[in-house]
């Protein structure tokens, strides 16, 4: 019977997962770069946050760490983690570094220097922020469909075996 709710709940197999967060995080990543180097050239109207050339070759850098693990995850070669580990740590590398820069910002602001009187915390919400946020998000839902996954088929070898 518990075998039946795993093949109701169409969980995957363990490989497919991190696989296809791998290429989700990849594409986004990628297309995010991509976009914001279209906005810093002035050549798509432009959008708050998305005013660094530099950000977005970076995000298209992470992007292309996670888009080189997807093959290899998909085989469930364990080599593909390698490229996720990566991604993971190249991407939270950018988010401490935009967390710093609002702080210093931030203090600026507070202090009442010059040049940061006009500033306001929406020209500081990158990409490279947010997208981190919902990477770690999707992770954790990862993670407790993983979870759900081990337990359903453990319980379902247990009722297998009596």
């Amino acid at each position: 019977m518990a075998r039946n709710i795993v093949d109701e709940l169409h969980v995957p197999d363990d490989g497919k997962w991190p696989s296809i967060l791998a290429l989700i995080a990849g594409l986004s990543y990628g297309g995010i770069g991509f976009l914001q180097i279209l906005v810093s050239l002035q050549i798509v109207a432009p959008i708050t946050g998305f005013n660094d050339i530099i950000g977005g070759f970076l995000l298209i850098i992470v992007g292309s760490v996670f888009l080189t693990g997807v093959k290899p995850l998909s085989k469930d070669e364990k080599e593909g983690y390698s490229f996720i580990a990566v991604g993971y740590v190249l991407a939270a590398i950018l988010f401490a570094l935009q967390v710093m820069v609002i702080i210093t910002n931030a203090l600026g602001w507070i202090l009442q220097y010059e040049d940061w009187l006009a500033w306001n915390i929406y020209s500081d919400i990158t990409p490279s922020l947010w997208i981190f946020l919902i990477l770690m998000t999707a992770t954790g839902a990862l993670w407790v469909f993983g979870s759900l996954r081990k337990k359903l088929v453990t319980s379902a070898k247990e009722v297998a075996e009596r």
